[in-house]
């Protein structure tokens, strides 16, 4: 009987612990920092990457306990599907070990490799720098995912082109083969409406290096000026991809025509103008999404979905100085201005 008594104190006493040991996991895992882990669809060092990421922290707040892990899909380099798709399955694997309270992702090749993969589960998501719509990406409506679009500021960039040169009235459109830029030139068309007496005489997908030197040789003859979408995977003629940095120099040393862009690296190797698209305010805003959610206990799907809106004038003085241009001062002062190509400063 003794015997009987001490072992129900026994299991007693291990009931009782088990309980405390429950009661106090909830205050444990309280006092762990929360864990965030950002998927790059591209790489870093890279002002666009790293901006997004600094952005973010800062959106959240210094004042919530944070444990970032990142992940570079690197799709510059690893551009095939199979590559991405390896990549994704890489990141994938981390969340199912790692279990992160939420995954920030970056760009739109995270979208279709890793966030899709997640939608509507309870893991939450936000993104930034998305070009396709959520609908592209089959996230749209879902419950757990929020997040900030990318889109260019095309009629302000042409408009700051225009008062750097008043006789650009014809675009030509050139870029590379990647899926994101579909959306970018059907919003770059429809904006066309927005820019009275300005046309748009070509728009140009390219594969190869040569493909792209053909095209920029022959614009002068049809355009006054070319608008330069990504050139991340164009190949040689060896089928070795080039460096985005390369083809934009190869381009400033040959080309004759004003170009604009979207995005501030692209001034520093040597387009002429562009009204930014901040990497800073994306990530800010993403960040911001994740401490409603994380702190403010939002459910994501309540959050809207909307691009952000304040943009960078930007200008390359170095290649002003290339194309003969004589810039306003008032121009200068409002704007972003970098003085040397990213190259001469190696």
């Amino acid at each position: 009987m003794n015997r009987m008594i001490r072992w129900a104190l026994s299991f007693l006493a291990i009931l009782a612990t088990g309980q405390a040991l429950a009661a106090d996991a909830p205050a444990a895992m309280a006092n762990r920092p929360l864990r965030v882990f950002h998927v790059m669809s591209f790489d870093s060092p890279w002002r666009w990457t790293d901006g997004q990421l600094e952005g973010f922290k800062k959106g959240l707040g210094s004042d919530v306990k944070v444990e970032y892990r990142v992940f570079q899909m690197d799709v510059k380099r690893n551009s095939t599907n199979e590559a991405k798709e390896k990549k994704g399955q890489e990141a994938r694997a981390i969340i199912e070990e790692w279990k992160p309270d939420l995954v920030y992702t970056s760009d739109d090749d995270a979208q279709t490799y890793v966030t899709r993969h997640y939608a509507n589960t309870k893991l939450p998501f936000v993104f930034s720098g998305m070009n396709k719509t959520p609908a592209d990406h089959g996230i749209q409506g879902a419950s757990n995912i929020a997040g900030v679009l990318e889109q260019e500021h095309f009629v302000e960039t042409v408009k700051l082109l225009q008062a750097v040169n008043p006789k650009v009235k014809r675009l030509a459109v050139i870029g590379d083969d990647a899926p994101h830029w579909a959306p970018v030139i059907e919003r770059i068309r429809t904006r066309m409406a927005q820019l009275p007496g300005t046309t748009l005489v070509s728009v140009d997908i390219v594969k190869t290096f040569d493909e792209y030197k053909a095209k920029i040789q022959s614009y002068p003859q049809v355009a006054d000026a070319v608008v330069q979408l990504g050139v991340f995977v164009i190949k040689d003629n060896k089928g070795e991809a080039v460096k985005y940095q390369d083809i934009l120099r190869w381009t400033a040393e040959n080309s004759k025509l004003p170009d604009v862009s979207f995005w501030i690296d692209r001034i520093h190797y040597g387009v002429l103008t562009a009204v930014t698209v901040s990497e800073r305010e994306q990530g800010l805003a993403a960040g911001k999404l994740a401490r409603s959610i994380l702190v403010d206990k939002a459910t994501p799907s309540s959050l809207p979905m909307k691009p952000t809106l304040k943009g960078t004038p930007s200008i390359s003085l170095a290649r002003a100085k290339a194309l003969n241009y004589s810039i306003k001062s008032s121009l200068l002062l409002s704007s972003e201005v970098v003085t040397a190509y990213e190259w001469e400063k190696q």
